[in-house]
């Protein structure tokens, strides 16, 4: 290993990266996997480029098609930047402790922000990789300027996070900027999900109102105020003149930002640390000890929901996992399915069962692997079982009670498709928990949630290939299954599901 200067730049920005990517040791199994995946999105993007590379496009609407990628790009970034920029600062909890040593305060904004822009950057990189390599053996090697562009659009995104995060701490002060933050990413990351799936929007309309939408859309490329995207687009695709001045402004603009911005940053910490509690928490620290009497039942479910509340960051996170229908739920607006019970539903309602399993299945994980006192609830006065179940259903509970409504005003058009998706979202929950609770404790708890698959990559694709097996489990027993056939069976593969969660743990007896 190179020895590196200690109180260096790049010996801090070592220790940034290890911080920021720390994760435990994986298998070969998991390797294997993780080779098999990218493998087939490499795969994926080859079908990809070979149709792209089908259509002749005129130069101006290459860039458009590029520009717009280019700002989905940074919307995604962005919305991860500011997660992670706001935990670099408030939840790590070591600023004060680096701002007090030797080192330099200069060097700890630049390389604490670039540790940010390259863990964004990996990510990014990953998936693109399976899109410019393929590109580039079959079309040009001209794709490759991505390795470069991608890199300057991250650091871009990971300044005006920066930005927005200290123009939040003067706007609503250093303890609520956390919560806006995490807010603000949030609509970000959904904005552009919803941006995404606006062509699919209308995909079952004519060909002609189809095709009067495509020229709309085309017409609207010619606007003036389109010119920013075209020119993105050219800077993407290798132009050298735009390509320059993206580097020069990504390049600039953050070397730029950190140097003059870093007594802010450092104000921006001491705030953050000196901030007194608000007058709420201290009434109630104040005050004398009220025990409320819930139940043992209504103490666990307080308990776990309760901390999930309290941490803005982890709500965020766990409310971010509904992201994952907007792929499936917006294309399929407008599109319907014909049931064996001769109903017709619409096929978008089909995406509330891998959004319920994986919801139950991320508060599982907080419930099990992330608790961060494990010993103090096993030496609870309390039977082991009847611990397991209360945990379990303070899991569950948030993914079914908002998919009852969902299935209730389903039934009052396709009462039986209604009731079928209720079940079959049942065993999506069910099935979820039984493989998330059995994941073995890992190291942080609950701040760990964000970084939960980077230990496990089984646990990550085993998650991704159980939520196309259900959502298609769902279209098979809609489709082909009379409601007289459908929900015996419904029925009791959710008795197995339910008894293989609650089958006693050696380690919990």
């Amino acid at each position: 290993m190179i020895a590196l200067k200690p109180g260096g730049l790049p010996w801090l920005l070592r220790h940034e990266l290890r911080m920021t990517l720390r994760t435990k040791k994986t298998g070969p199994w998991a390797w294997a996997i993780l080779i098999v995946g990218i493998l087939f999105m490499h795969g994926i993007g080859a079908l990809s480029v070979f149709g792209f590379s089908k259509m002749r496009l005129a130069p101006e609407n290459l860039h458009m098609i590029f520009g717009g990628m280019g700002l989905f790009s940074v919307a995604i970034m962005l919305a991860a930047s500011l997660q992670m920029t706001v935990n670099a600062i408030y939840t790590r909890g070591d600023l004060d402790l680096l701002l007090s040593s030797p080192l330099r305060p200069g060097t700890i904004l630049p390389v604490r922000l670039l540790a940010v822009g390259l863990a964004v950057m990996l990510s990014s990189l990953a998936m693109a990789a399976c899109f410019m390599n393929p590109g580039a053996v079959m079309v040009s090697g001209r794709w490759l300027v991505g390795y470069v562009t991608l890199p300057a659009l991250c650091m871009m995104a990971v300044t005006v996070s920066f930005l927005l995060v200290l123009g939040l701490v003067k706007l609503v002060g250093a303890r609520r900027a956390r919560t806006a933050a995490q807010v603000l990413g949030g609509v970000i990351g959904i904005g552009a999900a919803l941006a995404a799936q606006i062509p699919n929007m209308n995909s079952t309309a004519d060909k002609a109102t189809q095709s009067k939408n495509f020229q709309a859309m085309a017409a609207l490329g010619d606007h003036p105020a389109m010119v920013p995207v075209q020119w993105l687009g050219a800077a993407i695709t290798g132009e050298p003149l735009p390509f320059l001045i993206l580097l020069l402004v990504s390049l600039g603009g953050f070397v730029l930002v950190t140097i003059t911005l870093g007594p802010a940053f450092v104000r921006s910490v001491n705030d953050a640390a000196g901030t007194e509690a608000t007058p709420r928490r201290k009434q109630g620290d104040a005050g004398p000890l009220v025990l409320r009497t819930r139940g043992i039942t209504g103490t666990v479910l307080w308990k776990e929901w309760r901390l999930i509340l309290r941490d803005p960051s982890l709500l965020t996170q766990v409310c971010s996992i509904l992201l994952v229908a907007a792929p499936i739920v917006l294309p399929s607006i407008g599109k319907h399915i014909n049931t064996a019970s001769g109903e017709q539903l619409a096929f978008g309602w089909m995406g509330i069962v891998p959004v319920a399993g994986l919801l139950a299945g991320a508060l599982a994980w907080l419930a099990f692997a992330g608790e961060d006192a494990p010993d103090l609830l096993g030496t609870a006065p309390v039977p082991a079982r009847r611990m397991l179940r209360d945990r379990l259903l303070a899991a569950a509970l948030p993914a079914i009670v908002p998919a009852t409504p969902v299935c209730l005003y389903v039934a009052l058009s396709t009462p039986w498709s209604a009731l079928l998706l209720w079940l079959v979202t049942l065993l999506s929950v069910t099935t979820y928990l039984a493989m998330d609770m059995r994941q073995g404790p890992v190291l942080g708890g609950r701040k760990a949630f964000q970084k939960r698959y980077q230990s496990n990559v089984i646990a990550l694709f085993g998650e991704m290939l159980l939520g196309f097996v259900l959502f298609g489990l769902g279209w098979a027993v809609l489709k082909f299954l009379a409601p007289v056939w459908a929900v015996p069976l419904l029925l009791v593969l959710n008795a197995g599901a339910l008894a293989v969660l609650l089958w006693p743990k050696r380690s919990a007896d």
